[in-house]
């Protein structure tokens, strides 16, 4: 039998990583806390956890000032996206959130070249665009209107669903930034969990300050959770945050950010169908669900062709 190229590897970890995300949202859902505690448990239990393998493995923590100062940008921009994100679930479901989140592939298509100073790809671009036909599609259908709550924002009255896909879209173009910037800062250590560990901790100690500085909270009520909670968020740091976190970054070594981006974009197929698993009818499928999901993975596919195509040719 002829063996897998490291290629097909470092893609078959990758949409791995993608399965156990589809799991993130399940557990924002069960976390009976707010966004902003949520992070904060989550960063400081994913920072210990990953500080104590860096212990045993006797890797080491060292970095320099400016290297440090570009991780504790990528943290505030990890801990930002996720706060989004759960915050996004909380205020409209589940499959709203991981619709706009879906778009990563395009924002990151669009910012990759500013970050970078490059120039846009167009094929990029209209993959990037074809994922967005298919996360509509997926979501055509009209949300019960029993489950529907008006908000006022900037002026306008939203519902939930449009409101919560606004910031579901915020925190998409957070991710494609992250991604794109991380891959700047990976390339420069030989040791992923040594940026991952910085990062956490950067996102940790951001979270915290901003909670202070802004007031909403009473510090220590950050940590106040139920006994289930904790279950959950132990879960969720350690399974779905800690490995996969350390893994991506790596990834991003050989991986490109809009491979890795576009991707992740399986990821509310996994978190939907979880979701529709769990939640049964709250988390209502429309039969455009199928065409949707064939389109995203049509497009996943495709990608990976192309990107090959151009590997061998040298391009």
């Amino acid at each position: 039998m002829k063996p897998l190229s490291s290629h097909f590897k470092d893609q078959l970890s990758l949409h791995f990583i993608v399965f156990i995300w589809g799991f993130t949202a399940i557990l924002g859902r069960y976390i009976s806390i707010d966004a902003l505690s949520l992070v904060f448990n989550r960063t400081a239990l994913t920072s210990v956890a990953i500080a104590g393998y860096m212990l045993w493995k006797k890797r080491p923590f060292g970095a320099s000032t400016k290297e440090l100062w570009f991780m504790a940008l990528c943290g505030i921009l990890i801990a930002v996206h996720w706060i989004t994100f759960f915050g996004a679930i909380k205020i409209a479901n589940v499959s709203i959130t991981l619709a706009g989140v879906s778009t990563g592939a395009l924002f990151s298509a669009l910012l990759n070249p500013i970050l970078n100073k490059g120039k846009l790809d167009p094929i990029e671009l209209a993959l990037g665009a074809i994922v967005v036909v298919g996360i509509v599609i997926v979501f055509y259908e009209e949300p019960n209107a029993a489950s529907i709550k008006n908000y006022a924002w900037a002026g306008y009255t939203l519902t939930n669903y449009q409101l919560g896909l606004l910031i579901a879209l915020f925190s998409a173009s957070l991710s494609a930034s992250f991604s794109i910037l991380n891959k700047q800062l990976v390339a420069r250590y030989p040791l992923p969990v040594q940026v991952t560990f910085w990062e956490l901790s950067f996102a940790f100690v951001g979270v915290a300050l901003y909670d202070l500085i802004a007031g909403s909270h009473n510090p220590m009520t950050l940590w106040a959770t139920t006994g289930n909670d904790w279950w959950f968020l132990a879960v969720l740091a350690l399974l779905c945050t800690a490995y996969p976190f350390i893994k991506s970054v790596e990834l991003l070594k050989r991986l490109s950010p809009f491979s890795v981006m576009l991707a992740i974009n399986l990821e509310p197929v996994y978190g939907i169908l979880l979701a529709a698993l769990l939640f049964g009818a709250e988390e209502n499928m429309n039969p455009q669900f199928y065409l949707g999901v064939l389109i995203i993975l049509g497009t996943v596919i495709a990608n990976g062709i192309i990107k090959a195509q151009k590997r061998k040719s040298g391009s």
